[in-house]
């Protein structure tokens, strides 16, 4: 064996290595939607492109008792959910369904738009308001861990999906997506 074969199997493992251990198959479902009363630009399946501020991200270390990690997820997170991580919106009648994952585990909301019923979510410890306009959505999560506002905007054909920790003043967190097409 020689030393480039050598590099090159290194490499193509550690590439297949964390592929295997970040893949998760997205939730979608398989319901057809034969009408759409919503229109959205939103809608489609975005791809993490890059994420600004991910220190940002230290009040909830401090809630989680993860700060004394900070150092590595500050480091390694970013690069590794770049890499990962989708974000899929769908509109179906006047319900939106929002879906991301942090690697395996996924997050998924659906949220009537045009009336006042609760907002489901696969995590049962969660109050969740959110508002609707046009191509804007604005989401108020509490949990019992920590409290945060999420906005979700076009801007300039990427979608970005900012984080602000209520009374942190770390700045906010913004996930920057492509569509994938």
């Amino acid at each position: 064996m020689t030393r480039w074969f050598f590099l090159f199997f290194l490499a193509l493992t550690l590439i297949i290595s964390f592929r295997v251990v970040t893949f998760s198959s997205a939730p979608i479902n398989e319901i057809t939607c034969d009408s759409v009363s919503i229109e959205s630009d939103l809608s489609g399946i975005w791809d993490l492109n890059r994420i600004d501020n991910f220190p940002g991200f230290k009040p909830y270390l401090i809630r989680a008792d993860l700060e004394s990690y900070s150092f590595l997820i500050n480091s390694f997170m970013p690069l590794l959910l770049s890499n990962s991580q989708f974000l899929i919106i769908g509109i179906c009648k006047e319900e939106m369904s929002l879906s991301y994952n942090y690697f395996r585990e996924w997050h998924q909301y659906a949220i009537p738009l045009l009336s006042n019923e609760k907002i489901r979510s696969n995590f049962e410890d969660q109050n969740i308001t959110a508002v609707y306009d046009q191509d804007l959505l604005e989401m108020k999560i509490n949990t019992k861990i920590i409290d945060f506002k999420q906005d979700l905007y076009l801007d300039g054909g990427e979608l970005i999906r900012e984080i602000e920790f209520q009374g942190s003043s770390f700045g906010n967190i913004k996930f920057i997506y492509r569509k994938n097409d």
